[in-house]
């Protein structure tokens, strides 16, 4: 029973020895910019996904294409300024950050507003 792993929400394990996840504090902040794309109109949907080096959140304008904006939380980077990247649809880095907090402002900086 001790090396039963706890997995609470959808995205971290509380026990991350060996997998790596999103941290509660990484997801919160993901989740508040992903809440104001969803209250304007413009994004739909999301996935997580996760493999040893990365952990991907990728954002959906409809369920069925392909993501428009994935933010990429790089695991084995060598670069500290490739810990967090975004990336389009065509795979072309947008921005990438050391601080996940400084690169969500990238997402500031666009345009969230409710459609009548």
């Amino acid at each position: 029973m001790r090396n039963k792993k706890i997995i609470t929400g959808n995205a971290y394990l509380a026990d991350q020895k060996k997998q790596n996840f999103f941290s509660k504090e990484e997801l919160n902040l993901i989740l508040s910019v992903y809440g104001k794309g969803i209250s304007s109109g413009k994004w739909k949907d999301y996935a997580i996904d996760s493999s040893i080096k990365e952990t991907i959140f990728s954002i959906y304008k409809h369920a069925s294409e392909m993501p428009i904006y994935r933010i990429i939380k790089n695991h084995k980077s060598r670069r500290t300024d490739e810990r967090w990247i975004i990336k389009s649809t065509s795979g072309q880095i947008i921005k990438r950050n050391k601080n996940l907090s400084y690169l969500l402002n990238y997402f500031k900086e666009k345009d969230f507003r409710l459609i009548n």
